[in-house]
C-alpha cells in the first residue's frame, strides 16, 4: 500500500513528460512544414518526429531516472560516462535497425550516386544520431539538476525552520525558567510573612504556568494578543499581591485584541523589568503600560520610575532573550527603542503586521 502513492506519481508525470515531449516534437516540425500538406510529408512526419520522438523520450526518461539520479547520489564519473555510453549504444542500435528494417527511405536515405540510392550504414548513422542523442541527454540533465536544485533549496528551508523553532525553543524554556525563579521568590516573600494572599498567588501562578505550557515552541506560532494580555494581567496581579499595592501598576489597551494574533510570551520580560529595576510600590510613581493594536500594527510600551538600589544591569536576561525572539518571529517588522535616564527608564516596541494585519493562529 505505501508504494501505490509514487507508483502513481510516477506514472502522471511519465504521462505528463510523454505528452509535453510529443507536443513539442510536434509543434516544431508543423511549424517549419510548407504549406502544402501532402500524404508523404505527414507520412515522414510520423515517422522522424512520432515514432523516432517517442525513442527519443525513452533515451530522455531513462536517463532521469536511471543514469543521472545515480550519479548524484553516488558521484562516480566513471559509472556515469559507462551508463551515458552504454544508454547512447542501445538507443541508436535500436533506431537503426527499427530504420533498417522499415523505414530506409524516410530515416536512412542519403541520395544519390550514378542513379544509385544510397543508406547510411551503422556506423554512418551512429555519427549523424550523435548530436541527437547528446541533445536529449543533455536536457535529460537539465531537468534532473533543477528538480534537485528545487528538492534542494526546500531542504534548506525545512533545515531552517527546524533550526529556528530549536533556537526558539531554547529561548523560550530560558524565558520560562527565569519568570518561574522570579515568581517563587514572590510567594516565598509572601510565606515568609505568613500573608493569606499566598494562595491567591499560587492560584495565579498555576494559570500563569497552564497558559505557558499551553503554547508549543514553534516560532511561527500566533496566539490571540487577548490571551496573551490576560496573561499579562495575571502576572501583573501576582506583582501586586507581592507588592501590597494595588496601584501601582496602570494598564491601557486600546484596540480590540481578539482581532489580532502575537507570538506569546514575548510581552510579560518588559513589565517583569519594570518591576524588577523600578518602583513597584509607590501609587505616585506607577509602572505604566500601554497597549495599542490596529490593523497596521501592535504597540506596547512600558515606563517605570527606577529605584535607587540596582540588582544587576539594567534590562538583564529577560530583555537579552527577547530581543533574540524577535529577530526570530518577527524579522524585519519590529521597532524596539529603549530609552533611559538617571531617574527613569521607557520601552517601546512596536510590530508591524506582515500584509498589514496578523489574525490569530491559536490561543486557549
Amino acid at each position: 500500500m505505501p508504494d501505490r502513492p509514487d507508483h502513481f506519481h510516477r506514472l502522471r508525470e511519465f504521462a505528463a513528460l510523454l505528452v509535453l515531449w510529443m507536443l513539442v516534437m510536434y509543434g516544431l516540425s508543423i511549424l517549419g512544414m510548407p504549406r502544402a500538406f501532402t500524404p508523404q510529408s505527414f507520412q515522414s512526419l510520423h515517422v522522424t518526429r512520432g515514432l523516432y520522438g517517442l525513442l527519443n523520450f525513452a533515451l530522455f526518461y531513462a536517463a532521469i531516472r536511471l543514469v543521472f539520479p545515480q550519479f548524484l547520489e553516488h558521484r562516480k564519473w566513471g559509472r556515469l560516462a559507462a551508463g551515458l555510453l552504454m544508454m547512447v549504444v542501445v538507443a541508436t542500435t535500436v533506431k537503426f535497425a527499427i530504420a533498417d528494417n522499415f523505414f530506409r527511405a524516410e530515416i536512412l536515405e542519403i541520395g544519390y550516386r550514378n542513379g544509385v540510392k544510397l543508406y547510411k550504414d551503422y556506423w554512418y548513422y551512429f555519427r549523424t544520431e550523435f548530436w541527437t542523442n547528446a541533445v536529449v541527454l543533455c536536457t535529460a540533465l537539465a531537468y534532473v539538476l533543477f528538480f534537485a536544485w528545487l528538492a534542494e533549496d526546500k531542504r534548506r528551508k525545512q533545515l531552517a525552520l527546524q533550526k529556528q523553532d530549536a533556537e526558539f525553543a531554547i529561548l523560550k524554556m530560558q524565558l520560562n525558567a527565569h519568570f518561574l525563579m522570579n515568581s517563587l521568590n514572590s510567594i516565598y516573600s509572601l510565606a515568609l510573612v505568613r500573608s493569606p494572599q499566598v494562595v491567591d498567588a499560587a492560584h495565579t501562578l498555576s494559570q500563569i504556568l497552564e497558559y505557558m505550557t499551553e503554547q508549543p515552541p514553534v516560532a511561527g506560532y500566533r496566539t490571540r494578543l487577548s490571551d496573551e494580555l490576560r496573561y499579562l494581567e495575571d502576572f501583573i496581579a501576582m506583582q501586586r499581591l507581592r507588592t501590597g499595592c494595588q496601584d501601582c501598576v496602570r494598564m491601557r489597551v486600546s484596540g480590540d485584541p481578539s482581532a489580532f494574533g502575537i507570538a506569546p510570551l514575548l510581552l510579560v520580560p518588559f513589565v517583569e523589568n519594570a518591576f524588577k529595576h523600578g518602583v513597584a510600590n509607590r501609587p505616585e510613581q506607577p509602572v505604566e503600560i500601554s497597549v495599542d493594536c490596529s490593523g497596521e500594527g501592535f504597540g506596547f510600551t512600558v515606563h517605570n520610575f527606577k529605584t535607587r538600589k540596582r540588582k544587576d544591569q539594567a534590562g538583564g536576561i529577560g530583555l537579552v532573550n527577547v530581543r533574540k525572539r524577535l529577530e526570530l518571529v518577527y524579522p524585519g517588522q519590529y521597532e524596539l527603542t529603549i530609552r533611559e535616564t538617571e531617574h527613569e527608564y521607557s520601552s517601546h516596541l512596536q510590530i508591524h503586521w506582515e500584509n498589514g494585519h496578523s489574525m490569530h493562529s491559536g490561543g486557549r
